[in-house]
């Protein structure tokens, strides 16, 4: 007996069952059947309803679901003067198929239909199965492709006898262009994207609070898409190879969420002190060293820090006067003072920005460097050889 016909209609991870149509045929000799062609005008094989001959009970024992796709009383059998008898059972089946999601979108699963005998032993009737013939046809669906079928025949002991068993195995592969269109690819642009909006430099106040708000959205939304790969997976103590790449890059925008938040809180306590960066950070930045030096200036040849010396004029009446001009020449030092240092304090947080906005670029191209090595890390099993059918496999 062996297998001519395999159609993939459907799997479902969640449920761990898969569903085929399939035909396999089923040859065997009944001496009882034969006959001489030349005592029957040279007649050689008759077609007659399977209902009429012994027909060998095969069921399949890990089958969720099983139809024939004809009626009994359009069976038909095929049986020649030698006595060999040829059946034909075209079936829609839906068995159970242990999903392994390790390597999920780039897996190939295993799914086998396994049938028996319910009471014969190999004694009674012993099965000998072949590999399906070259002109066999197998099909698989807009998501898995049948790459190979092989048929196993084994023994199994119960009750003190043993049965024959034989193993149709589907060796089905994944194809990956759903997932990747769907998941990969807009994951990987909502990260590269909030990663470049995260460190693209700017000022340290609202540009950088909205950056930190764009990172925690790409989360969000990347935490979405992993919740509908979980929504299509059996719920098991694996996390598929998606599940991995999703979480990795959500950990790398986490990160650089924590970042931009770090840089910001020292961002504003450097420019609050009010004092220029340090020489070698611009050297080892890269960055031209400001020489910038603050001053203390006067007014009209009056130190700034200094009160002008009291002097009794010639004449009483230039008292008042002269009080109001001192008076003009104190306002006038205070406003100055106030201008200087405002203009100290935007000097300061134009070479702190400087910095901070090269400690962006680095972080820019780091985290994108790591976002795009993660989904290389990740695309490269898609290249990997289809594996073979383990030794050890069981259903």
């Amino acid at each position: 007996m062996t297998i001519v016909l395999g159609i993939l209609t459907e799997v479902r991870e969640n449920q761990q069952v898969a569903s085929f149509v399939i035909s396999h045929v089923q040859k065997w000799k009944d001496p009882k059947l034969a006959w001489n062609p030349a005592d029957h005008s040279g007649l050689t094989q008759v077609v007659m309803p399977r209902s009429l001959v012994w027909v060998p009970k095969l069921f399949i024992y890990n089958s969720m679901d099983t139809k024939d796709m004809l009626t009994d009383d359009r069976y038909d059998v095929r049986i020649q003067h030698t006595g060999h008898v040829k059946v034909n059972s075209p079936q829609f089946v839906s068995t159970l198929c242990r999903i392994n999601i390790d390597l999920f979108p780039f897996d190939t699963q295993f799914c086998a239909i396994a049938l028996a005998s319910p009471l014969l032993s190999v004694e009674e009737m012993d099965v000998n199965a072949t590999q399906p013939p070259v002109d066999s046809y197998f099909s698989g669906n807009a998501e898995w492709q049948v790459m190979n079928v092989t048929v196993k025949q084994m023994k199994f002991m119960e009750e003190g006898e043993y049965r024959a068993e034989v193993h149709y195995i589907l060796h089905l592969n994944r194809r990956p262009t759903y997932y990747i269109t769907v998941i990969v690819v807009p994951t990987f642009l909502i990260s590269a994207l909030s990663i470049l909006g995260i460190f693209s430099p700017g000022s340290n106040d609202g540009p950088r609070n909205e950056k930190v708000s764009l990172g925690l959205g790409s989360l969000l939304a990347m935490t979405v898409l992993l919740d509908i790969v979980a929504g299509a997976m059996p719920k098991s103590d694996a996390i598929p190879l998606l599940g991995y790449y999703i979480m990795l890059v959500i950990l790398l925008c986490a990160i650089g969420v924590a970042v931009s938040m770090a840089m910001l809180s020292m961002s504003r306590s450097c420019i609050q002190t009010s004092k220029m960066p340090p020489p070698h950070y611009y050297r080892l930045l890269f960055l031209n060293v400001c020489r910038v030096v603050k001053q203390n200036n006067g007014v009209n040849g009056v130190p700034m820090n200094e009160k002008p010396t009291t002097i009794t004029p010639r004449f009483p009446d230039l008292i008042s006067i002269y009080n109001q001009l001192i008076e003009v020449a104190r306002a006038q030092r205070t406003y100055r003072e106030r201008i200087e240092k405002q203009k100290w304090q935007h000097r300061v947080e134009i070479e702190w920005n400087k910095i901070f906005a090269r400690v962006d670029f680095f972080f820019l191209f780091l985290f994108e460097m790591f976002n795009v090595l993660v989904l290389v890390l990740f695309l490269r099993y898609a290249f990997l050889p289809v594996p073979p059918l383990p030794e050890n496999f069981s259903i």
